[in-house]
């Protein structure tokens, strides 16, 4: 039996020996068996995406043992991160666990060797997010911090160009006009509803391809084949979890409630600006002035409080460390929330502007508001930290049909813990 700390990762193996692996791992997912390599150096590629310690791990199950969202249809965080130590990459995308995980954090605080199992189940997030992506943008993103605020950058500075080429060429305005004149909200309103449609329709593509490639990795070797019934059945369960981030209440901590009515409201204020956006643009940016009592000021100011108050508490809380599950954080932990709060600060600042008839800072703010709230959009929503609001709901929806297919079929969906992973016959290639 090969030890998990050494298979194709240990530096006192030959170079032979590195090569690969051959293994049969037979792991108890409906009585199923698994033929798979163990692939050399699987967990310096991990180590692209955040933290990883493959060497302070005991096995002793401590972190599956405490968490309350563990159980014998799904555990982890023990099995998840034994595979990814053992090199064993095909069994571990063909999990669901990292993403029923809701990172509370308890399996760090118990860990006896501070192998901050929590940082590595979001690090292995982070690499099944890229591993979704047909695009492969995800990988680039997730493991560079140049890629990420180049991407955001760029996205920006795209939608400024756009807008200075339209001005110019459609609308026939010379540049010193153009940079001096300023123009009501609705000066170009069909153009910039088509365009809003685009801005959004691309990240729900990239998102549906995901969730397909997700699909296709976790269900083809589920033990027993789910009827598309099954789909349609279980169907609720996505919609459940995507509208409430239900299973958070779950983690046994109190501030863990908290931490869920916070992460609620930020996810029903994106949801609900996105949803004013798409099908309400006309009644919401407009240059009318309404009375305060109007839906159209307070449900603006209401989800702007939201996305200012709590995505600053994010910022500040990881800055100081205030939290332990805030102890290691990477480039997109920071972004969303900065994002979330660039996209809230100018876009107040576009209607506080124009309520004070400050016609020129409206103009100019309004475009670094557009900018700002289309690169949150098209980099954050499916390559970044935002796509999991989309990908957990629906990892929880397929372990449903899953459970429910092994159901039906009479297999157990008991999940053996990870030392009772059999690598049998590992002989170098």
């Amino acid at each position: 039996m090969a030890d998990s700390s050494t298979v194709g990762n240990s530096p006192c193996t030959s170079k032979d020996t590195r090569k690969a692996w051959s293994g049969r791992v037979i792991h108890n997912d409906g009585a199923r068996e698994m033929n798979t390599l163990a692939v050399p150096g699987f967990v310096v590629e991990l180590r692209k995406y955040g933290t990883f310690d493959a060497n302070a791990c005991l096995n002793c199950g401590s972190c599956t043992v405490v968490c309350n969202l563990s159980d014998g249809q799904a555990s982890f965080p023990r099995r998840p991160l034994q595979l990814a130590l053992l090199g064993l990459k095909e069994p571990l995308l063909a999990g669901l666990e990292p993403w029923l995980c809701y990172d509370c954090g308890e399996c760090s605080l118990t860990c006896p060797r501070q192998a901050e199992p929590r940082e590595s189940m979001m690090t292995l997030r982070r690499y099944l997010s890229a591993a979704y992506d047909v695009t492969r943008i995800s990988s680039k993103i997730l493991t560079s911090k140049i890629w990420e605020i180049a991407s955001l950058v760029f996205v920006g500075l795209l939608v400024f160009g756009l807008a200075f080429f339209y001005h110019l060429y459609f609308v026939e305005l010379s540049v010193s006009d153009l940079i001096s004149t300023p123009m009501g909200l609705e000066h170009m309103f069909n153009i910039i509803i088509y365009f809003t449609y685009a801005v959004f329709a691309i990240p729900v593509l990239i998102l549906i391809l995901k969730a397909v490639r997700m699909q296709r990795l976790t269900m083809r070797n589920a033990g027993a084949r789910a009827p598309i019934r099954l789909y349609l059945i279980e169907a609720k369960t996505f919609l459940l979890h995507l509208m409430s981030q239900k299973r958070m209440r779950e983690c046994v901590e109190p501030i863990q409630k908290k931490r869920w009515a916070k992460h609620w409201l930020m996810v029903l204020a994106f949801a609900a600006k996105s949803f004013i956006v798409i099908f309400f643009l006309k009644w919401f940016q407009t240059d009318s002035i309404y009375p305060l009592w109007n839906p159209q000021r307070w449900v603006g100011y209401l989800i702007a409080a939201i996305l200012i108050f709590f995505p600053s508490e994010i910022i500040v809380s990881r800055a100081r460390i205030r939290q332990a599950m805030h102890k290691f954080s990477e480039l997109s932990d920071l972004t969303l929330p900065v994002m979330l709060l660039l996209t809230a600060v100018s876009g107040i600042v576009v209607h506080v502007s124009r309520y004070l008839e400050f016609s020129m800072a409206c103009h100019y703010a309004y475009a670094v508001h557009v900018g700002v709230a289309t690169s949150l959009v098209l980099v954050e929503l499916p390559f970044g930290k935002l796509s999991h609001v989309m990908l957990r709901p629906f990892a929880l929806y397929l372990q449903a049909v899953k459970e429910r297919a092994l159901g039906e079929a009479k297999i157990p969906v008991e999940r053996k813990s990870s030392e009772q992973l059999i690598l049998k016959g590992t002989q170098p290639v």
